[in-house]
């Protein structure tokens, strides 16, 4: 024996669906057994002094110096709750930005785009002033900049999601969404890319699909100012959350088939195991797999 004293498990929530009851789970184990500190309220969610310790991200290859430099204050809910989403862009890109060959091989193989060079990575990115895209606060969790094949400036939009599904939306939202004179509606017109029937009247503004629309709808934004040339959305997934296996495909239904490319749906799993490098980089690796790969 080590002496080491395991952490409880702590408290879970019963009004959990099945994938996030089994993620919070994961998260929770991982809390008491790899970090072995105690918990706050729930069993995923770390004391104020140890997120503020940064343990909720890994600690190299510059992933807690891009946090700080992207996020200078500690906030609870990113830095404190290992379930939520908002920490995972930078836990599972920040080591790119050290390494834009190992980002662009990685890329290539993940989202089977044609990367000749990979210029910049950024996190939650607006293109500014947001009045000249979709004047509201949408943005890329992770942004990337390359020249493709064509050596044209282009863009990837990642949406990073773990457990969530459809949200709500607010009265501002509401408003753009059911005005066909917002500048939602205008840069989806303008995009030529949407089937012309009524059904991406119907369908884009609902809580499933609205999120991966708006974070299109910036990068097509992008294009239509000419900011880039060619433009990728993203998002990536746990392969055992259903809500984003099932609304994807809807989603690009709606596109013209030419163009059902510019949204795509990447797992976590094909992510991980698209990396490939040696030294801490299979460290890394290794810990994107046991911090978040969850056995239902």
């Amino acid at each position: 024996m080590n002496g080491r004293q395991e952490q409880e498990i702590g408290p879970q929530y019963s009004q959990d669906n099945a994938f996030k009851a089994a993620a919070r789970l994961h998260q929770s184990q991982y809390r008491a057994r790899v970090l072995n500190v105690d918990f706050n309220q729930y069993g995923n969610r770390l004391t104020d002094g140890d997120a503020r310790r940064l343990l909720n991200y890994y600690d190299g290859l510059n992933v807690r110096e891009s946090l700080r430099s992207r996020y200078p204050v500690y906030s609870k809910e990113r830095d404190g709750d290992m379930l939520r989403s908002e920490h995972i862009p930078f836990n599972m890109f920040a080591p790119f930005r050290s390494d834009f060959e190992l980002a662009r091989q990685c890329f290539r193989r993940a989202f089977a785009l044609d990367i000749q060079k990979v210029l910049r990575i950024e996190f939650e990115y607006p293109p500014e002033p947001k009045e000249k895209y979709l004047n509201d606060n949408t943005a890329f969790d992770t942004y990337v900049e390359y020249w493709n094949e064509r050596h044209e400036k282009a863009g990837i939009g990642i949406e990073v999601k773990y457990s969530e599904t459809a949200y709500t939306m607010g009265k501002t939202e509401g408003r753009r969404v059911q005005d066909p004179e917002s500048r939602y509606w205008r840069v989806t017109k303008a995009a030529g890319i949407f089937r012309d029937d009524r059904e991406k009247e119907v369908l884009l503004p609902t809580d499933s699909m609205r999120q991966i629309w708006r974070n299109h709808l910036l990068g097509l934004a992008m294009l239509q100012t000419e900011d880039i040339k060619e433009f990728t959305s993203i998002i990536v997934h746990p392969q055992g959350n259903p809500h984003f296996l099932k609304v994807l495909p809807e989603y690009q239904a709606i596109l013209l088939p030419s163009s059902r490319h510019s949204v795509q749906g990447v797992t976590y799993e094909t992510f991980i195991d698209a990396i490939d490098g040696k030294g801490e980089i299979l460290q890394w690796q290794a810990f994107l797999k046991a911090r978040y790969l969850v056995r239902e």
